[in-house]
C-alpha cells in the first residue's frame, strides 16, 4: 500500500478535501494530546489511498478480462472454438449469435467436449498404460512369480486419460486392492490371474497379469503376533464347548506367557485431579476477584447512611471523633444484620486511635485501607477537618449526603437495567415455547 499512500500524498499537496475541519475535531476528541494536522494528514492518506488501490486493482482486473474476453472473440470469429486438452473436461461458453449480421440472440451457452484421440492413438495409449501397470503393480516386491507383500493396484495412468478396473481370479489370496488376505496360508503359493479392464471413452481393452501369492511377508514380532492371533483362533474353536479357554504356550518354538494387562485408570485419575486442581487454584483468583468486587458493592451501598450518621450526630453537637466511634460502636453492638466492610474498617480505624495513632494519621489510612473512591474522599475531608478546622465540615457532609443519595439511585437503575437485559433470554425461550404449542397444533390440524 506504500507506493498508494504516496500518490494519495501527492495528491493532498495540491487539493484539500472540505471536510478537513470536522475530521481534525473528531481526531482530536479521539487522540487528546496529539497533532491534530499530523492526525488529518494520515487520515486522508490511508483514506484516499486505499480509495486508489481499489481503483487500481479494478482498472487491472477488468483490463485482464477485457483482453481474455477480446481473445476468445477471435476465436469464435474464425469459425472455431479451442477444445479443452485430453483429460481437462468439456469446456463451457456463453456467446452472442448474429444472423446475416444482426444479433437475434443473447448469451446461448454452447457446451464443446474434450479433445478426443484417435482409434489407433487409444490403442497406442493401452498398450503403455499396460508396461506402465506391469512396471508399478509389483509394489515392494521382486518378481510376479513370488508375492509376499501388497501389490499396488492402480485406478488410472498417471500420464493418460484412463481409468483402470481390476477382476481378482482369487479373493481368498487377494482382496479387491491388491493386499494379501491375512487368512491366506498356503506356503506352496497360488498363482493368481489378475485382469485390468482399460477405458478411455467408449473404448474398452483388457489386460491380464499372472502373479503367484505366498502369505504375507512379516517382520519376526509381527508374524509371531499373527501366529499367536491364529493359535488362539484355532484354540478358541476347539474348546467352544468348555467352561474356560486355554490359551498356546508355544507358538514357532517360543514359550508364551500372559499377564493381565493393567487398565489405564489411574491415568485418567492423575490427569482428572491434575486438571480439577488447576480449576481450583483459577477459580480461586476468579472468586477472590468477585469477593472484592462484592465488597466494593457492599461499601457502596452502606456510604449514604454513614454519611447521614455522621452528618446527624455532628450537627446535633458532637464531635468529629465522637460521631466517628458512635457510628462504629453501634454497629459492634448491634444484635443482628449483615457484615459491613465499611463498619469493620471503622472499628479498625476507632481501635488504631485509642491506642495513640493520630486522628489525621487514622482518617488518611482509613480511607486508604478502603480503597473505594468515596471513602477515599471521606478520609481526606476528615483529615483534612483536623488539619484546618471544622469549620465547613457540616456543609460538605451534607453535600456528600445528596451526592451519594444521588449516586445510590443511579446505581440501583443500573441494576435493574442489567437485570433486564439477563431476562431476556429467558423471556425469548419462553415466548418460544407458547408459539410452538400454539402453532404447531394448529398446523396438525390443517394437515388432518
Amino acid at each position: 500500500m506504500k507506493p498508494f499512500y504516496r500518490l494519495a500524498e501527492m495528491i493532498l499537496r495540491y487539493f484539500t478535501p472540505k471536510e478537513t475541519e470536522y475530521v481534525r475535531e473528531k481526531q482530536m476528541l479521539m487522540h487528546p494530546g496529539e497533532s491534530g494536522a499530523r492526525l488529518t494528514r494520515d487520515y486522508f492518506i490511508k483514506k484516499i489511498g486505499t480509495v486508489i488501490a481499489i481503483t487500481a486493482a479494478g482498472i487491472v482486473l477488468s483490463t485482464t478480462v477485457l483482453i481474455a474476453d477480446i481473445r476468445s472473440s477471435r476465436q469464435i470469429t474464425e469459425g472455431s472454438i479451442e477444445r479443452n486438452s485430453y483429460g481437462e473436461g468439456e469446456r463451457s461458453v456463453t456467446l452472442d449469435l448474429y444472423k446475416d449480421g444482426e444479433l437475434f440472440q443473447r448469451e446461448k451457452k454452447i457446451v464443446i467436449d474434450e479433445k478426443h484421440y484417435t482409434g489407433d492413438e487409444i490403442q497406442t495409449i493401452f498398450k503403455k498404460t499396460a508396461e506402465e501397470i506391469e512396471v508399478s503393480l509389483l509394489g515392494e516386491n521382486t518378481s510376479p512369480d513370488h508375492i509376499d507383500h501388497d501389490l499396488i493396484l492402480p485406478k488410472g495412468s498417471e500420464i493418460y486419460p484412463v481409468s483402470v478396473e481390476w477382476l481378482i481370479g482369487d479373493y481368498d489370496a487377494l482382496d479387491s486392492s491388491g493386499h494379501i488376505q491375512d487368512s491366506f496360508h498356503d506356503e506352496a503359493g497360488r498363482e493368481v490371474k489378475l485382469t485390468a479392464e482399460l477405458s478411455y471413452g467408449s473404448m474398452c481393452e483388457d489386460h491380464v497379469f499372472y502373479v503367484k501369492v505366498y502369505p504375507k511377508y512379516r517382520e519376526a514380532d509381527d508374524r509371531l503376533s499373527h501366529d499367536i492371533d491364529r493359535s488362539i483362533s484355532e484354540y478358541a474353536v476347539n474348546s467352544a464347548s468348555q467352561n474356560a479357554q486355554p490359551l498356546p504356550d508355544t507358538v514357532d518354538g517360543y514359550h508364551i506367557s500372559y499377564k493381565r494387562s493393567l487398565p489405564h485408570t489411574w491415568i485418567w485419575i492423575l490427569m482428572t485431579a491434575g486438571l480439577a486442581g488447576f480449576a481450583v487454584y483459577t477459580g480461586k483468583d476468579r472468586d477472590l476477584k468477585a469477593e472484592v468486587t462484592k465488597r466494593e458493592r457492599e461499601m457502596l451501598l452502606d456510604y449514604p447512611e454513614i454519611v447521614s450518621k455522621l452528618t446527624l450526630l455532628i450537627g446535633a453537637g458532637l464531635t468529629l471523633r465522637s460521631a466517628f466511634e458512635k457510628v462504629a460502636s453501634d454497629y459492634k453492638n448491634r444484635t443482628y444484620g449483615r457484615k459491613s466492610y465499611a463498619c469493620e474498617e471503622m472499628l479498625i480505624t476507632v481501635h488504631r486511635m485509642r491506642s495513640g495513632i493520630s486522628e489525621y494519621e487514622a482518617y488518611l489510612d482509613f480511607g486508604k485501607r478502603c480503597a473505594v473512591r468515596r471513602y477515599t474522599k471521606l478520609g481526606a475531608l476528615f483529615s483534612q477537618n483536623i488539619k484546618k478546622g471544622s469549620s465547613g465540615l457540616l456543609a460538605e457532609l451534607e453535600k456528600e449526603v445528596r451526592d451519594a443519595f444521588e449516586e445510590r439511585k443511579a446505581n440501583a437503575r443500573k441494576r435493574g437495567e442489567e437485570a433486564g437485559t439477563k431476562l431476556l433470554l429467558p423471556m425469548a425461550m419462553m415466548l418460544s415455547v407458547v408459539m410452538i404449542i400454539i402453532i404447531v397444533p394448529a398446523f396438525m390440524a390443517f394437515s388432518l
